[in-house]
Order: C-alpha cells, then sequence, then structure tokens
C-alpha cells in the first residue's frame, strides 16, 4: 500500500483573480482582432483600428507575462515536480520572443497608418502568425501544469 502524497499545489486566490481577468482581457482582444484581419482586403480601410488593437495588445500581453513571471506560476510545480525546470524555462524564455513579435506588429500597423496604405494585409498575415505561435504558447504552459499536477502532485491517483 503506497503512502499519501503529503505534497500540496497551492494557488494563490488573488493570483487566480487576476490571471483569470488577464486571460478574459487578452482574449477579447485577439478576439477583436481576429475578426478584423478575417477580411484582409478591407484591412486598409480599418487601420485606425488595427493600430488601437494592435497596442492593446502590445501592452496587455506585456502586463500578462509580467503577472506570470512575478507570481511566479511555475515555482511551485517546480518545487513538486523538478522534471519540469527546464521545460518551464523554455517556455518562459519564449515571452521575450513572443512580446517581440508583437511589439514589432504594433509598429507595423502604425507604420502602415503613417503610409495611409490600402493593402495592409502583410499586418494580417504576421498577426495570424503571432496568434498561432502565442496559442501554442499558451497550451503548452498549461499542458505543463496539469501533466505535472496529475503526475508528480498526485491528483490522479
Amino acid at each position: 500500500m503506497t503512502q499519501p502524497s503529503q505534497k500540496r499545489f497551492t494557488v494563490n486566490a488573488a493570483f487566480f483573480q487576476e490571471i483569470k481577468e488577464d486571460h478574459q482581457q487578452l482574449n477579447d482582444i485577439l478576439e477583436h482582432l481576429r475578426n478584423l484581419v478575417a477580411n484582409k482586403p478591407a484591412l486598409g480601410n480599418h487601420l485606425d483600428e488595427l493600430v488601437k488593437w494592435t497596442a492593446a495588445l502590445r501592452d496587455q500581453l506585456a502586463f500578462h507575462f509580467a503577472l506570470e513571471e512575478a507570481y511566479g506560476y511555475f515555482e511551485d510545480a517546480i518545487g513538486m515536480a523538478p522534471w519540469i525546470h527546464d521545460k518551464a524555462g523554455a517556455l518562459r524564455d519564449q515571452h521575450t520572443e513572443l512580446f517581440t513579435q508583437c511589439q514589432e506588429l504594433a509598429d507595423l500597423a502604425e507604420d502602415y497608418f503613417q503610409r495611409n496604405e490600402e493593402d495592409a494585409s502583410e499586418v494580417g498575415d504576421r498577426f495570424e502568425q503571432f496568434d498561432r505561435a502565442f496559442s501554442e504558447h499558451e497550451s503548452a504552459e498549461i499542458n505543463l501544469i496539469l501533466t505535472a499536477m496529475t503526475q508528480d502532485v498526485g491528483a490522479a491517483d
């Protein structure tokens, strides 16, 4: 007979609420941008909105990553499951790359707006690339946390 695990994975309630609100705001911004770029031939007619929403995405993404890193969302999991250390570090390192892509996207949208370009499909393409990369990143974070919890913390017992 195995002994029950004494390990406990705790989630700070304030952190959980703040991250929940952050995710909702981030998802709302991403949804606005997805809808906006869905019709790439018409993007040139909506450059002001494109600038507004890519800037909002950049700002919210900075907050999102700062929140994750400040609260150390992987630290408890790493303590319980040290094998995830390298994977968690690789995911955290992606924050810089993703933020840089987002910053470049916002700058590109602003550049198109300043030039009053009629064809802004490049901005739409770049957003779609960012959106895919960010979605993959978020999925990998969630999967890592769930795997750590079920394999090492004992949730699957």
